[in-house]
C-alpha cells in the first residue's frame, strides 16, 4: 500500500478550501479568485475585482517528525506576505502557544482569511 505524505493531504484539503473561500469572498466583499501560477507555493488565487493587487497563497513549512504546517497569506503588490492563519493537514487553524505547541483555534481558515482581505482593502 502507498504511504500518502503529509503534502498529499494539503493538496486534497487544499481543493475544498480555496473553493469555500472563494465562495465567501464572492459572495461578502463581491470579489472572485482564480488560479494561478506561483513558485513556493503550493496553491495560489489571485483576487478579481478589486483594485488591490493581493493573492491567497498556501505555503508548507517543516515541522519535526516529517509533519507539515501550511500558511495561508495574503500577497500584496509589495510582496509583503499578511498572515491568515497556520493550518494542518485537515485545515483546521492553528496558533502557537506559549509553550511552543500548536494549538487548534476556534475560527475558521475563511473566516480568517476573509478579516485579512479585509484588513488590506480598507
Amino acid at each position: 500500500m502507498k504511504k500518502i505524505t503529509s503534502s498529499e493531504y494539503f493538496i486534497a484539503g487544499s481543493e475544498s478550501f480555496f473553493a469555500d473561500t472563494a465562495a465567501l469572498l464572492s459572495n461578502r466583499v463581491g470579489v472572485q479568485l482564480s488560479s494561478v501560477s506561483s513558485p513556493q507555493s503550493l496553491a495560489c488565487y489571485q483576487a478579481k475585482g478589486t483594485s488591490s493587487n493581493l493573492q491567497l497563497r498556501l505555503v508548507l513549512i517543516p515541522l519535526a517528525n516529517e509533519r507539515l504546517l501550511g500558511r495561508l497569506s495574503w500577497l500584496d503588490w509589495r510582496g509583503v506576505d499578511h498572515v491568515c492563519c497556520y493550518v494542518d493537514e485537515a485545515f483546521d487553524t492553528l496558533v502557537m502557544a506559549s509553550d511552543g505547541v500548536w494549538k487548534k483555534q476556534k475560527k475558521s481558515a475563511e473566516e480568517l482569511c476573509l478579516q485579512e482581505y479585509e484588513s488590506l482593502v480598507v
